[in-house]
């Protein structure tokens, strides 16, 4: 109902917003958006609860800003919040609260630039701090390599596909343990699918998909996947 009414809104602003948009061609290089959606995920970690898996689901929210170079690299820094409750069949009594933010960093260079499809490769900081019940947290700094791939179907169109591979991670957990870990040990990957509509020459809407997973190798299991599904409203400028 929440993500219905935020649509009929945003949908609405940017209708209205339309007729005084402005009609200057001059190229918009920063881009400030706002979004949110539903999340849907699974999480085993041994290390907080003896149970094989805990399942969650619940709206997060996303505040993204980028800037565009002269040379069409790009700046981008993104935040993430989700808070929603861990449920477990196995153990019920082990349900707890569970909620997330995440701060990314990344920087794009563009390598290929042909008719309406260009590509872009660079450097990916994400640091993600989860909060459970009892004071009992993980905080986690990866850092990684990104690729950008983007498809412009018309002037007001377009399709990005962004791929994030973290590289290396370093966990700070709740107990002040602190470790790090190569991809020998810890693999994830990022996906993300975007649509794009530029209602005006400030304004746009996009609708996207994301798809992440965790693997950490280590004697207390833990593994975590996501899927999020989210609508947003941009502005340009």
């Amino acid at each position: 109902m929440r993500i219905k009414l935020l649509l009929l809104i945003s949908i609405f602003i940017l209708l209205s917003t339309n007729g005084f948009s402005q009609t200057s061609t001059n190229p918009k290089n920063n881009n400030l958006e706002f979004s949110t959606g539903f999340n849907s995920g699974s999480l085993k970690n041994l290390e907080f609860a003896p149970v094989s898996r805990y399942d969650y689901d619940g709206l997060f929210y996303r505040l993204n800003y980028e800037r565009k170079s002269r040379n069409e690299n790009l700046f981008e820094i993104q935040v993430d919040y989700l808070t929603t409750e861990l449920k477990s069949d196995a153990i019920p009594q082990l349900n707890t609260d569970y909620s997330k933010i995440g701060l990314g960093f990344s920087y794009l260079k563009q390598i290929f630039d042909k008719d309406a499809f260009s590509i872009h490769l660079g450097l990916q900081s994400q640091t993600t701090a989860s909060l459970y019940r009892d004071n009992y947290y993980l905080v986690d700094q990866e850092f990684g390599i990104a690729s950008r791939f983007t498809y412009w179907l018309n002037e007001k169109q377009h399709l990005t596909s962004k791929l994030t591979i973290p590289l290396v991670l370093i966990r700070l957990r709740g107990d002040n343990g602190l470790d790090a870990y190569l991809v020998n040990r810890y693999q994830s990957a990022l996906w993300n699918l975007e649509y794009g509509y530029s209602i005006s020459n400030n304004f746009g809407i996009h609708l996207s998909y994301d798809f992440k997973y965790n693997r950490l190798q280590i004697p207390n299991a833990f593994r975590e996947l996501q899927h999020q599904v989210n609508l947003g409203i941009n502005y340009k400028f």
